[in-house]
C-alpha cells in the first residue's frame, strides 16, 4: 500500500439539488515521491475531482475535492486511491461514506385566527 485513505469529509445529509463537496484525505505512506490520484462514484455514477493526480512526498497527505448534485434519494460515496508504478495506475485503498437524503420539513405559518363572527 501507498496510498492510504484517511477520510472522506462530507455532509451526513443534503437536500436534493445541492451541491456535495466530497473531500478525500489521502497520506503517501511508502518511502518515495508517488504519484496519487483519487476516483469515486455516489451510487454507480462517477463524478469529478479538482486534481487528475498529485505528486506527493513520503508521509504528506493532500486532499482531493469532488462534487456532485445530490439526487433525490440517500446515496453512498465510494472512494479508490491510486498510485503509479511507473507504466500503470494501480488501485490501492478504498473508503465509503453514505450521504442521506435531507427532507425540508414544512413551514408553520404565523397565521392566528383573531376574532370571527357567527353567521
Amino acid at each position: 500500500m501507498n496510498a492510504d485513505i484517511i477520510k472522506i469529509d462530507a455532509p451526513s445529509s443534503a437536500p436534493a439539488g445541492e451541491q456535495v463537496i466530497v473531500d478525500v484525505s489521502v497520506k503517501n505512506i511508502s518511502g518515495s515521491d508517488q504519484y496519487i490520484a483519487v476516483t469515486a462514484v455516489y451510487d454507480s455514477t462517477s463524478f469529478p475531482f479538482q486534481f487528475d493526480y498529485l505528486l506527493v512526498s513520503p508521509g504528506q497527505t493532500v486532499v482531493f475535492r469532488g462534487v456532485f448534485t445530490m439526487p433525490s434519494e440517500n446515496v453512498r460515496v465510494t472512494a479508490w486511491s491510486w498510485y503509479w508504478d511507473g507504466s500503470q495506475w494501480v488501485q490501492d485503498d478504498q473508503m465509503t461514506k453514505d450521504i442521506a437524503l435531507a427532507v425540508s420539513s414544512p413551514q408553520i405559518s404565523g397565521f392566528q385566527i383573531l376574532d370571527f363572527s357567527k353567521v
